[in-house]
């Protein structure tokens, strides 16, 4: 009886092990979120906190854009085109400068940019500077013995392959473009309205409301990167979030918050060589074309790729702290028209 438990015993163990291994090279293989190498199988690209480590990590690029869910309906192969770059897009759903600074770091680390391309606003300067939410390091890091927690996943085993497989034989030519994008939603001045909460007007609170943390935001995450790679030209956007975000900002009493923030961010960062700033937040002619918008925030692709245009083209360039207070002075503009047009008291 002993002898019959122990066999089973190892048998157990045994086969336990075999399971593990195969899982393990089943991960390796197939590599759902590209951590060894770039997959010749059209990767889901439906969790970018596990994507985008393996796409910083071993795609052949030497530009980047980074920002949170603002740049999802990017394009690089406009970027491509308007810089003479190869590019990819890292976005991060609701993340803030922190994330963004961490993501930048572990890129320059790993290649050599010529352009760097941050949509920065002002909510993602705004936000807790040690914010590291929906970033895992054992993706990002070189420490194999962290792989663990990856090859031996449930979940990617058991769902991401499975799904990943599906995607055999798939074009793979527009996956750039194509990752990250929205597919199930309505642009429409209508998807804006719907958007906005009824609110009544609040309180302006004090523009140096949160100062601090967008001061060690910038200085922590942003100057760090730029002052180490005088090679990498760094184009800092403000997003063209429409004009209906900023009558919400307005009616919560926040805008003007935000507004110092823009006004910190040229104070920052004006001054280095390697540093060029643009704020489409103030370009009205596309913040009030509300049928380019999905809700009061997202822009389309649209926009996307003539934002891109007009970098190139120079236009909408801060080129000191006055060019972007007129630009936040015209955001305020453009909100009392909003207001007294389709929220008339």
């Amino acid at each position: 009886m002993r002898f019959r438990a122990k066999r089973w015993a190892v048998f157990t163990l045994s086969a336990s092990a075999a399971l593990l291994l195969l899982c393990a090279l089943a991960v390796f293989l197939v590599d759902p979120f590209e951590h060894y190498r770039e997959s010749s199988i059209l990767p889901l690209y439906d969790q970018e906190s596990y994507n985008n480590p393996g796409i910083a990590r071993n795609y052949d690029y030497d530009a980047v854009i980074l920002g949170t869910s603002m740049v999802e309906m990017s394009h690089p192969s406009v970027i491509d085109a308007c810089f003479d770059v190869t590019s990819v897009k890292l976005p991060m759903r609701g993340s803030h400068i922190s994330q963004m600074g961490w993501q930048l770091t572990h890129v320059l680390k790993t290649h050599e940019l010529k352009l760097a391309i941050l949509a920065v606003d002002a909510y993602s300067m705004m936000g807790q500077p040690n914010d590291m939410e929906e970033i895992y390091d054992y993706l990002w890091n070189d420490d194999p013995l962290d792989d663990v927690n990856y090859l031996f996943n449930r979940d990617v085993a058991l769902v991401k392959i499975p799904k990943m497989l599906q995607n055999v034989g798939k074009p793979l030519a527009a996956k750039r473009d194509n990752m990250y994008q929205w597919t199930d939603v309505v642009f429409s001045a209508q998807s804006v309205f719907d958007a906005i909460p009824a609110i009544a007007q609040k309180d302006m609170q004090s523009a140096d409301t949160n100062l601090s943390r967008s001061t060690e935001n910038v200085e922590r995450h942003l100057i760090p990167s730029i002052e180490a790679h005088p090679e990498t030209v760094f184009k800092i956007y403000m997003p063209p979030y429409s004009v209906g975000y900023w009558f919400l900002m307005t009616r919560e009493g926040i805008s003007e918050q935000q507004f110092r923030s823009r006004r910190l961010l040229c104070e920052k960062l004006l001054d280095y060589p390697n540093v060029e700033i643009y704020d489409y937040s103030s370009r009205i002619d596309w913040i009030t074309d509300l049928n380019q918008y999905f809700d009061y925030s997202h822009h389309s692709g649209e926009v996307s790729d003539r934002l891109m245009h007009a970098m190139a083209a120079g236009e909408n360039r801060v080129l000191s702290v006055s060019d972007m207070e007129a630009g936040s002075e015209r955001i305020r503009q453009a909100v009392a028209d909003f207001a007294e047009t389709y929220y008339p008291n």
